[in-house]
């Protein structure tokens, strides 16, 4: 029997990633707000508890796929690759393909349904945020990781980042992850959980099932770097002051 009530969504989500599957059915924050008890992140959203872990219990039956397992133990140069091969590159090709699927469903029924005009500025929100903060980390916050990992391990000086300290960067990632996170949930509500009106068109349905993978996915993709990423960087950098690398 699982007991999950002495730990945070964010260590059962590391510790069993199946789990992720779960928490979105549910609604539970596990990315930006992952510090929260099991029982109260459950309560949060009007669940049971003992509903949540009893549908954990069935999806732990199911052996976990290798990729997923492999990425606690990997290192933070093979994490940084996984998250951009996977994750950027399907964030940035979403931000550039769905605002033209949302101007067509928005233009065409906009004036039977004004919602879809809310859902549309608030998803450029989300464009106009993921934008640059994608560049940054890309830019900046990524390869100075690396660099640092490479330097560890070859016991080479490393030089003195502009920002500081990787602390200064990733507490600016967090803070816009926490500000996506929020957009994501005003768009799911402004959508009534993305639950399509009658009749919906083929344009109208598509918009709605990509804009709902690309929520899970951005989820899992925050989930990647808030809660596993950033902690091994800053463990790293500590390491690295300390033997002075």
């Amino acid at each position: 029997m699982l007991n999950l009530q002495t730990k945070t969504v964010r260590e059962i989500a590391l510790e069993m990633p199946q789990t992720t599957r779960v928490f979105e059915e549910y609604k539970i924050d596990y990315c930006c707000h992952g510090n929260r008890p099991f029982d109260e992140a459950c309560r949060t959203v009007g669940a049971d508890p003992a509903d949540v872990m009893n549908k954990i219990g069935a999806v732990m039956e199911v052996k976990e796929d290798a990729e997923t397992s492999s990425l606690n133990h990997a290192s933070l140069t093979e994490l940084i690759d996984y998250i951009l091969d996977k994750h950027h590159t399907y964030t940035k090709q979403e931000l550039v393909q769905l605002p033209p699927l949302m101007q067509k469903v928005s233009s065409r029924h906009g004036s039977h349904y004004p919602y879809i005009l809310e859902l549309k500025e608030v998803f450029q929100r989300v464009c106009d945020d993921l934008h640059p903060h994608l560049m940054k980390e890309e830019a900046v916050l990524f390869p100075f990781i690396k660099n640092l990992e490479t330097n560890l391990a070859h016991g080479k000086l490393a030089s003195v980042p502009p920002f500081g300290t990787v602390n200064n960067p990733i507490r600016m990632m967090r803070m816009e992850h926490d500000e996506v996170g929020s957009l994501l949930a005003e768009m799911r509500k402004l959508s009534n959980d993305y639950t399509l009106p009658d009749g919906a068109c083929p344009s109208f349905t598509a918009l709605y099932s990509r804009m709902e993978t690309f929520e899970r996915d951005l989820h899992r993709h925050i989930h990647l770097e808030n809660n596993l990423l950033f902690p091994k960087a800053i463990e790293l950098e500590t390491k690295a002051l300390a033997v002075g690398v």
